[in-house]
Protein backbone atom coordinates (compact mmCIF):
# COMPACT_ATOMS: atom_id res chain seq x y z
CA UNK A 1 0.00 0.00 0.00
CA UNK A 2 1.36 3.10 -0.56
CA UNK A 3 1.80 6.18 1.71
CA UNK A 4 -1.17 8.56 0.52
CA UNK A 5 -3.32 5.06 0.91
CA UNK A 6 -2.09 4.61 4.48
CA UNK A 7 -2.43 8.28 5.46
CA UNK A 8 -6.06 8.49 4.52
CA UNK A 9 -7.05 5.44 6.31
CA UNK A 10 -5.24 6.73 9.11
CA UNK A 11 -7.32 10.04 8.69
CA UNK A 12 -10.39 7.99 8.13
CA UNK A 13 -10.09 5.90 11.72
CA UNK A 14 -9.66 9.37 13.35
CA UNK A 15 -12.63 11.08 11.10
CA UNK A 16 -14.54 8.15 12.22
CA UNK A 17 -13.82 8.41 15.78
CA UNK A 18 -14.10 12.43 16.20
CA UNK A 19 -17.55 11.74 14.41
CA UNK A 20 -18.56 9.64 16.80
CA UNK A 21 -17.47 11.13 19.94
CA UNK A 22 -18.16 14.82 19.05
CA UNK A 23 -21.64 14.94 17.13
CA UNK A 24 -20.99 19.26 16.55
CA UNK A 25 -18.69 18.36 14.80
CA UNK A 26 -20.78 16.40 11.99
CA UNK A 27 -21.81 19.89 10.78
CA UNK A 28 -18.71 21.51 10.24
CA UNK A 29 -16.10 20.81 8.52
CA UNK A 30 -13.63 23.23 10.23
CA UNK A 31 -14.91 22.04 13.93
CA UNK A 32 -14.39 18.00 12.56
CA UNK A 33 -10.83 19.46 11.67
CA UNK A 34 -10.11 21.32 14.59
CA UNK A 35 -10.88 18.47 17.03
CA UNK A 36 -9.18 16.25 15.01
CA UNK A 37 -5.68 17.93 15.19
CA UNK A 38 -6.70 18.37 18.90
CA UNK A 39 -6.76 14.51 19.20
CA UNK A 40 -3.38 14.61 17.96
CA UNK A 41 -2.03 16.42 20.13
CA UNK A 42 -2.20 20.10 18.56
CA UNK A 43 -2.66 23.05 21.15
CA UNK A 44 -1.49 25.78 19.12
CA UNK A 45 -1.33 26.97 15.64
CA UNK A 46 2.32 26.21 15.33
CA UNK A 47 1.37 22.42 16.19
CA UNK A 48 -0.94 21.72 13.11
CA UNK A 49 2.30 22.19 11.26
CA UNK A 50 3.98 19.20 13.23
CA UNK A 51 0.80 16.81 13.11
CA UNK A 52 0.73 17.24 8.80
CA UNK A 53 -3.04 16.92 9.13
CA UNK A 54 -4.50 17.86 6.04
CA UNK A 55 -7.25 19.40 6.06
CA UNK A 56 -8.60 18.51 2.56
CA UNK A 57 -8.61 14.41 3.54
CA UNK A 58 -10.51 15.10 6.55
CA UNK A 59 -13.04 16.94 4.59
CA UNK A 60 -13.23 13.85 1.54
CA UNK A 61 -12.94 11.51 4.60
CA UNK A 62 -15.59 12.92 5.29
CA UNK A 63 -17.50 12.80 2.50
CA UNK A 64 -17.24 9.11 2.07
CA UNK A 65 -18.00 8.91 5.71
CA UNK A 66 -21.56 10.72 5.78
CA UNK A 67 -22.53 10.30 1.92
CA UNK A 68 -20.96 6.94 1.20
CA UNK A 69 -21.12 4.92 4.77
CA UNK A 70 -24.51 7.02 5.34
CA UNK A 71 -22.44 7.27 8.63
CA UNK A 72 -22.78 9.93 11.31
CA UNK A 73 -25.23 12.22 9.44
CA UNK A 74 -24.97 15.94 9.61
CA UNK A 75 -28.17 17.66 10.48
CA UNK A 76 -30.91 17.96 7.90
CA UNK A 77 -30.55 21.65 7.43
CA UNK A 78 -26.59 21.50 7.15
CA UNK A 79 -27.45 18.65 4.60
CA UNK A 80 -29.90 20.71 2.62
CA UNK A 81 -27.38 23.77 2.69
CA UNK A 82 -24.07 21.20 1.21
CA UNK A 83 -26.74 20.02 -1.62
CA UNK A 84 -27.61 23.62 -2.47
CA UNK A 85 -23.77 24.57 -2.10
CA UNK A 86 -22.90 22.15 -4.36
CA UNK A 87 -25.26 22.62 -7.28
CA UNK A 88 -24.20 26.19 -7.14
CA UNK A 89 -20.48 25.38 -7.24
CA UNK A 90 -20.82 23.02 -10.14
CA UNK A 91 -22.71 25.60 -12.31
CA UNK A 92 -20.19 28.41 -11.20
CA UNK A 93 -17.44 26.11 -12.31
CA UNK A 94 -19.25 26.10 -16.10
CA UNK A 95 -19.60 29.47 -16.28
CA UNK A 96 -15.73 30.81 -15.06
Amino acid sequence: MNKTKTELNSVKKLVLHVLEQYPETRNSDNKLYIQCAKELGAETIDDLMKIKLNIISVHKCRQVIQNKLGKFLPDKEVEEVRAERQLTFKDWMINI
